[in-house]
This record gives structure tokens, sequence and C-alpha cells, in this order.
């Protein structure tokens, strides 16, 4: 797993799991990756939720050299921070869902 902590950013990324996040360190843990990869199990794609401050992140799909699709699915900051944890996890698999149904 590759964690860093860049000033105020959390990057967690590995190469087993398939729900990532490129996050506010505030927000960090607020968010539940397992839940979505628990229930997009048999998805053959690759998910990052962005949760930061800054508008340079936004959402964004391609696919790898291998044909794995890979989406970047940027949750909003401020209702985020507002948001329970159980709600924030039903939001995080809302989006995925939705982004999958986009390209189905």
């Amino acid at each position: 797993m590759y964690k860093s902590n860049t000033g105020d950013h959390i990057v967690k990324l590995t190469n087993m799991e398939k729900v990532n996040l490129a996050v506010d360190q505030d927000v960090y843990d607020l968010l539940d990756t397992e839940y979505v990869e628990q229930n997009l199990a048999d998805a053959d794609v690759y998910i990052t939720f962005s949760c930061v401050k800054s508008e340079n992140w936004k959402d964004d799909t391609w696919i790898g050299e291998d044909g794995t699709i890979s989406y970047v699915i940027k949750l909003p900051y401020t209702k985020v921070k507002r948001m329970k944890k159980e709600n924030i996890r039903k939001l995080m698999l809302t989006k995925a869902l939705e982004r999958l149904r986009q390209v189905a």
C-alpha cells in the first residue's frame, strides 16, 4: 500500500484494492472504501474517490493498458464534512453505481 500524507492531503493507493482515496486529511476517517468494494465485488473496475477542498480534482475515466476501466469520482467536500459516516458510505456507493451505469 502507498499512503502519502502531503500536507493536508492523504493519498491511499494499493495494487490489491479496487477502491482508493485521494482526500484531505480531515475527511479521511469518514470514508469507507471497504464498504464500496464489498458492494461492487463483481465489477472489474478501479475507483479512486477524491474529496478535497481544491477544485483541481474532477471526475475522470480512462482505460488502462490491461483493459481495466478506472474512475476518479469527486465527492463534495463541504457536504461530506457535515455528513454521518453511514450516509457517506451510501453516497459513495450511489456515485459509483451511477458512474458504472453511465458507461454500461
